[in-house]
């Protein structure tokens, strides 16, 4: 799947409104000229659609871990009112429009394709019933990205785009989509369908159903992931270029029928298919690609999925991938934890490395800020007044052979992760920071690439993110997010990397919250026991070496200003979705906690961020200069 042709879409859109200027439909930029309730009904509908707007922005005040179903539900609830209502065309079509975002929120949170297919059914609603209203353009980029993003239905794309043109021809977006089925056209022609389903083929009770599959990658790493009902068995077999992932008493949903996947034109992977056996619950994913040299699978719940990563390279060790893929495989019945959003597990005490300073590395630079003013482009008066810390880095670290680093700050778009008692959201805070790290990555390593996961407040899938660093050959990925506790008191930093050991069920339980689709109604589910597999390239020893200055970093660089807010609460592994499959050192770090009233202050004034932010640098600076220099002497 290619990103940037997503990335201008989403650019497009802002400009959509002023667009629709110009357009040959200039009635669809207005507000609905059918309106003609009495106003005794007109106010009816307006109360309805008032009292649902309450609901959904208390909804959207929750922290994203602690919206359950119910929640959604009572919200769409609400705009069904008003729709069955339908006294109102401008008030009933933007209730669907309302209506298909909540469903799309819920399909993002829990990886549910058929609420992806409700949510289409609500645009589509639109765009049929109220065909002049000031939405239909707002329904139709929403199909268009659904099928492309994702469900992946190359025909369901296709179509979405081309309705999209007919609708507005003279647009930017128009010219976007154009762009867009030029990007398919190869995949278009003469090519057959991926999924067949047998006759027969029904839905039994208690068989887990094969319900999506998605793709990401480059031009010699793909990473599938197997969207499923519920927890299945697996196995896997590989032939020549050609892998396949065999899933036991499961059937292929009958939503897939007769799809085409989209596959990056000029990437490893060059086709996926599925087959059903319905008779023996069994369904077959073929993955073919243009040259497998070494591939890992492992399991994750809520939603359960199967991920295989997929490498073309060689470079890739084959006893790491031989124990990965015997650790996902091996125990099938034992599935990961249940990802329940219980925020309270967030400030457990686990298990960590050290919690004593004395054990964190040194930090021989001073953690000092880049030039106020402007951090990307500092002055030399400015350096000057300023001592920055890239007066301090050695020539032969600078000269380290180090050409691409991922920054990944946590959630975005409706995924808000934690939100303060002040009401910052943790997403806002994380895109900040990360942004505030480039910049010293860049001012200090100008030849260094930094790739953001994201450099907007948008919603990017925890697979997705992990995906973006291996197709990218990133050598370091760095996921920044904040913590969350009931006890306002607690605070801290801390630093995850995965471990090849099997997870203590104490830690599964952090990881929970960042690998979890919100679900608080399982709260009072029984976790079962979590098996993390050590994935093909997954760099254990650098990950923990790394982690390491990354928590020293923080502590010190956080705790010269604010001791508590710094406390050391260890470095420490866990199981984080994000992390798993990585195929270079990398880390999670929680930069402080939210909840806590008093860092919350602190993180409100950009000069504290631009702490946190020097700090995470200074740490990854002394890492590189030590590891990276050390590498050059060997050589």
């Amino acid at each position: 799947m290619q990103w940037p042709g997503r990335d201008k879409l989403i650019a497009g859109s802002v400009v959509f409104a002023v667009v629709f200027c110009l357009t040959a439909r200039p009635v669809l930029n207005a507000a609905d000229t059918n309106r003609t309730s009495s106003p005794a009904e007109a106010t009816l509908a307006d109360r309805l659609f008032g009292y649902a707007n309450e609901i959904t922005n208390a909804l959207h005040r929750l922290p994203s871990d602690d919206r359950g179903e119910s929640d959604y539900r009572r919200a769409l609830d609400a705009y069904g009112q008003v729709i069955r209502l339908n006294t109102d065309n401008y008030v009933t079509s933007e209730s669907l429009i309302r209506k298909a975002e909540l469903l799309r929120e819920m399909a993002d949170a829990k990886g549910d394709s058929a609420l992806y297919q409700q949510a289409i059914s609500a645009y589509r609603s639109i765009v049929v019933e109220h065909p002049h209203s000031a939405f239909v353009g707002d329904a139709l980029i929403g199909i268009a990205q659904i099928n492309e993003e994702n469900l992946q239905d190359l025909d369901g794309a296709a179509a979405a785009y081309k309705e999209l043109i007919s609708y507005f021809p003279s647009s930017v977006l128009a010219r976007e989509a154009n762009a867009i089925l030029a990007r398919f056209d190869a995949q278009l022609k003469n090519r057959p369908v991926d999924v067949v389903i047998s006759p027969g083929n029904e839905r039994v009770a208690g068989v887990p159903a094969l319900t999506n599959i998605r793709s990401f990658g480059g031009p010699d790493y793909a990473r599938v992931v197997i969207d499923l009902s519920d927890q299945a068995g697996y196995n896997e077999r590989r032939a020549g270029n050609r892998l396949s992932v065999q899933i036991d008493r499961a059937v292929v949903s009958s939503s897939l029928s007769g799809r085409r996947f989209i596959v990056g034109a000029s990437g490893l992977l060059k086709r996926i298919t599925v087959t059903d056996a319905a008779s023996q619950n069994k369904a077959r994913v073929d993955i073919e690609v243009g040259a497998l040299s070494d591939y890992s699978t492992f399991i994750l719940s809520d939603p359960d999925r199967i991920v295989i990563d997929v490498h073309a390279g060689g470079t890739l060790e084959r006893s790491v991938r031989d124990s990965s893929v015997a650790s996902a495989r091996n125990d099938t019945t034992a599935r990961p934890a249940n990802s329940r959003s219980d925020s309270q597990t967030r400030a457990r005490n686990f298990t960590a490395d050290a919690n004593s300073l004395n054990s964190l590395p040194e930090i021989s630079d001073p953690i000092l800020s880049l030039p106020p003013a402007n951090a990307a482009k500092v002055t030399d008066a400015a350096t000057a007044a300023t001592q920055s810390l890239a007066d301090k880095v050695d020539s032969k670290a600078a000269q380290a052979p180090l050409k691409r680093i991922v920054i990944d700050p946590g959630h975005g778009g409706h995924d808000t992760g934690t939100i303060s008692p002040g009401g910052m959201q943790e997403k806002d805070l994380v895109l900040d920071v990360g942004r505030r790290l480039r910049a010293y990555i860049k001012h200090n390593y100008p030849d260094v690439e930094v790739i953001m996961t994201r450099d907007a407040d948008r919603f990017v899938a925890l697979e997705e993110r992990t995906a973006i660093a291996n197709s990218r050959h990133a050598d370091l990925f760095i996921s920044i997010h904040a913590n969350a506790s009931p006890s306002r008191g607690a605070s801290g930093v801390e630093t995850f990397f995965v471990s090849p050991d099997r997870v203590p069920a104490d830690e599964v339980q952090t990881a929970t919250r960042e690998n979890a689709r919100p679900a608080s109604e399982k709260a009072q589910e029984k976790p079962e026991p979590m098996y993390a597999s050590v994935t093909v390239g997954n760099r254990i020893a650098e990950s923990r070496e790394l982690a390491r200055y990354i928590q020293s970093g923080l502590v010190r660089g956080i705790g010269a200003q604010s001791p508590r807010t710094a406390m050391n609460r260890g470095v420490k592994h866990a199981a984080f979705a994000v992390l798993l499959g990585s195929a270079m050192p990398s880390v999670l770090a929680e930069v402080s906690f939210l909840s806590n009233p008093k860092d919350e202050a602190l993180l409100q004034t950009g000069a504290f961020r631009e702490r946190v932010a020097a700090s995470l640098f200074a740490g990854l600076n002394a890492y590189l200069k030590k590891n990276r220099t050390s590498e050059n002497k060997s050589k």
